[in-house]
């Protein structure tokens, strides 16, 4: 066979197999959003330093004056947040702090924790991000299984840091 022949069929193969990796690759993406993670599943991939995974959280913010009574403390941000959790308030950038926007990258795996994983709130979210999922029950049920917590305003993280944030 003629060695120009035989090269093209080489990259005509080549071709299409690369074109159903990547549509085997959307596709996976498009399924991942549509399966919650559990608390569990979280707090193992948050453990492992091989694995860089973003958490942006919905909830409110902080508390209003006239709810402070009535109002747990997962109900909030500032009230208890997973170590790391970018805060972004019903999804919303123009309720979020100006020093937790510089940190949202939308290329990274994420997860959206909002107080109890409501499905309308991470449909909303899941369009700003490339590779998402819901958290499971949101923060009741890791506040349930016990898992870290920090509380009060959101710090960026420290320059330089490594590994994992629990």
């Amino acid at each position: 066979m003629n060695p120009k022949i035989e090269r093209l069929i080489y990259l005509g193969v080549i071709a299409v197999l690369s074109l159903a990796l990547l549509a085997l690759g959307k596709k996976e993406i498009e399924l991942r959003k549509q399966i919650p993670i559990t608390a569990q599943e979280l707090y193992e991939k948050l453990g492992n330093p091989k694995v860089t995974i973003q958490i942006i959280d919905v909830r409110p913010y902080e508390v209003s004056e006239e709810e402070e009574d009535e109002a747990d403390e997962i109900d909030y941000y500032t009230g208890a947040h997973i170590p790391g959790a970018i805060p972004l308030p019903d999804c919303d950038e123009s309720k979020a702090p100006e020093e937790a926007l510089k940190h949202i990258n939308p290329y990274l795996p994420t997860v959206i924790v909002s107080k109890d994983g409501d499905p309308e709130i991470f449909k909303k979210c899941a369009e700003k991000f490339t590779i998402v999922q819901n958290l499971q029950g949101g923060m009741e049920a890791w506040d349930e299984e016990g898992y870290p917590e920090d509380e009060g305003e959101y710090e960026p993280p420290a320059a330089g840091g490594g590994g994992g944030c629990l």
